[in-house]
């Protein structure tokens, strides 16, 4: 925990003795100190200015309690706009094949994984990336069997976009010769016609049981049977981590009854530390009228915890796992759309009528065109700040259409790094436009950044480095136009991502915003470039109050 002098209160606090960045994106915005009372921010200033409002605020519990930052860095609490929480913690109690390089050796993780499962229980493992096993292709169904033929076992492909399945798990789920691929999926089958083992997008609804979320083809469906106790465990790992990476705000971009169940019951149970913004897969959108029968008689989900959004629509499918909608550069297309023609523009104009942020997931530049199209057509709501989810590939009037509606995309740069000659092989074409967050900026549209953990991790440093440098994992730069400045990329992670989720009272650190707040062991506006990722979270406030400290962990949920 930080030191501080003078004596214990109940009132407010000024923090000073270190570089305060209250405005990330902004040089000028650098104060030597700030006062904080109750969960807000009253003054960012010098000293001088900080203490005169102190003594004149008359408060009750007498003079603030001065906080010596000992050189240490402030920023704003970072905002993470696009993240699935509870499918990050769930993940983390997987089979962990992030690191695998050759499909022997994901067989071996899920043996050894297996062993740490007693009973018959499934099997489940996280993070492989074809690009990366021998081959460059998935396990199927018969390779997977050498972990375990008498239990099922279902691994997610790093997208989240889908898994693979062994023979236990295909029958499990009924997946058979005779089974129809739905619009918007896949299952790959072998020569007979028999299912080979990757069950993709659309598809995964089959994976879910009986009595499971299904979402048709609005989205993959990665909703595994899980009991409301593990739920809860997974949502606490994941708040922790993302704590740990300085993440006070998140949008959750797939709400369904799971994740609003989960997340409305650690809000009761005073276990929800970060702040949750929803948006509500275009399936469920009925989630929307039916808050009243979650809560009691005078809740309201509308608070600085816990709020609804928008509405969460897919277009096509993912990048890294091979799905999205992308020229081949052979005059024929990869991948799929997930809705038929007029679909998706009646699902999009449904929301939109209904004064609901939309934020669609458009990887390919036809995707990416069908939604622009569709908002073109909509009532024209600047304050609705539409999204684009990842805009892997726009041109160069895609983004002045952005400008023009004020649409948001909202890019993933870590995955630059850690996928992107992937995306080289496979689109050697597209590679060097892929996320361009430096064209972007340059077009004069908002830049936004995110992690869509579990996809890469809730890391910001690393991602901010990611985004200034655009090296890959081969130390390759991949589209160095693209580039972005520091200040910018932190931007982006602050006041970019609390403009995508529609909050006004986080981002920033200025007087009358939320007191939610970094602590860095150094300052990331002047370290070298290749220390960026090195650096350390030591605190993470919310609402005023440490909810996470170096050592100690997750505290007790901040104030408010």
């Amino acid at each position: 925990m930080l030191s501080s002098d003078g004596p214990s209160s109940e009132g407010a606090t000024i923090l000073v003795g270190g570089p305060i960045h209250a405005v990330a994106g902004d040089p000028d915005a650098t104060v030597e100190a700030l006062r904080i009372e109750g969960r807000r921010v009253t003054v960012a200033g010098t000293l001088a200015e900080v203490r005169a409002a102190d003594q004149a605020s008359g408060q009750a519990a007498g003079p603030a309690i001065e906080v010596d930052l000992a050189g240490r860095c402030v920023l704003p609490g970072f905002v993470d706009a696009h993240t699935h929480p509870l499918m990050h913690g769930q993940c983390a109690s997987w089979a962990d094949l992030t690191g695998a390089s050759t499909i022997d050796e994901v067989v071996k993780l899920l043996g050894e994984h297996a062993r740490t499962i007693p009973g018959s229980g499934p099997i489940r493992g996280f993070g492989y990336d074809h690009h990366r096993l021998d081959g460059g292709r998935h396990p199927t169904a018969l390779e997977l069997d050498r972990a375990a033929d008498d239990r099922t076992i279902t691994i997610m492909q790093v997208s989240g976009h889908g898994f693979c399945v062994n023979t236990h798990g295909l029958a499990e789920a009924g997946i058979t010769a005779a089974t129809l691929t739905p619009q918007g999926g896949v299952i790959d089958r072998d020569d007979h016609g028999n299912p080979a083992g990757r069950v993709f997008d659309a598809a995964c609804d089959l994976l879910t049981g009986p009595d499971g979320v299904k979402l048709g083809n609005h989205g993959p469906n990665l909703h595994l049977p899980d009991e409301p106790d593990d739920l809860a465990r997974m949502l606490d790992d994941a708040q922790e981590q993302f704590l740990a990476a300085g993440i006070t705000t998140v949008g959750d971009c797939q709400v369904t009854e799971r994740e609003l169940d989960a997340f409305v019951a650690a809000r009761r149970g005073g276990r929800l530390a970060i702040r949750v913004v929803m948006y509500a897969l275009s399936s469920h959108v009925q989630l929307l009228d039916r808050l009243p029968d979650r809560f009691e008689p005078g809740q309201e989900l509308a608070d600085e915890h816990l709020s609804f959004g928008g509405v969460k629509h897919y277009a096509d499918g993912a990048l890294t796992g091979g799905t999205a909608y992308l020229p081949c550069g052979c005059g024929a297309t990869h991948g799929h759309l997930y809705h038929g023609p007029g679909e998706l523009e009646e699902l999009l104009l449904a929301s939109a009528a209904a004064g609901r942020q939309t934020a669609t997931h458009a990887q390919g530049p036809e995707a990416i065109q069908l939604v622009l199209d569709a908002l073109d057509r909509a009532p024209h709501r600047p304050d609705l700040r539409h999204r684009i989810e990842h805009c892997g590939f726009p041109s160069t009037d895609q983004l002045a259409t952005m400008r023009r509606l004020g649409v948001v995309p909202v890019p993933q740069p870590t995955q630059v790094h850690l996928y992107g000659e992937g995306v080289r092989r496979d689109h050697p074409d597209l590679a060097d436009g892929m996320y361009p967050s430096g064209r972007i900026a340059d077009a004069g549209v908002p830049v936004v950044l995110s992690s869509d953990a579990p996809v890469s991790s809730p890391d910001v440093l690393l991602a901010c480095w990611a985004a200034e440098t655009r090296l890959t994992a081969a130390g390759k730069v991949l589209g160095g136009d693209s580039r972005i400045s520091r200040r910018q990329a932190f931007a982006g992670y602050t006041s970019g991502g609390a403009h995508a989720v529609r909050r006004d009272d986080v981002g920033t650190l200025a007087p009358g915003r939320l007191a939610d707040l970094v602590v860095l062991d150094d300052d990331p506006f002047t370290v070298d470039t290749s220390r960026l990722p090195d650096l350390t979270v030591l605190e993470t406030w919310v609402g005023g109050s440490p909810a996470w400290t170096l050592g100690e962990g997750m505290l007790s949920p901040a104030r408010g």
